[in-house]
């Protein structure tokens, strides 16, 4: 594991945890690991993930429809009075295609 991406590393020591016995609804962890591959498969292992996402023009998820990155997706919603305006909470798609998942993200601008 010394030489294997973190990334790689974490779904082998859930694997482990998981094949050891150990129960678990959720896995968190911070922007380092949130990507949307990573996501994924953790979801295919039955568990939800909670995470706050990458801002990065590079990853996009389906938001509406259509393929978005974290800042466009951010845009495309209207703030509404009274509420933070740093966070934002709106219903995505993760994956390709054939491995789709819905997931609510918090999405914080810089």
């Amino acid at each position: 594991m010394a030489q294997s991406k973190g990334t790689d590393v974490v779904i082998q020591l859930l694997d482990q945890a998981l094949k050891a016995g150990l129960t678990a609804k959720y896995v968190m962890f911070d922007t380092w690991f949130s990507n949307p591959h990573q996501i994924v498969q953790i979801s295919q292992r039955g568990l939800n993930v909670i995470a706050m996402v990458k801002k990065s023009s590079k990853i996009t998820y389906e938001f509406e429809g259509k393929r978005m990155n974290v800042k466009q997706i951010f845009n495309a919603c209207k703030k509404r009075r009274g509420r933070s305006r740093y966070l934002l909470s709106v219903p995505v798609k993760v994956g390709d295609r054939r491995s789709c998942q819905r997931w609510c993200p918090r999405l914080m601008p810089e």
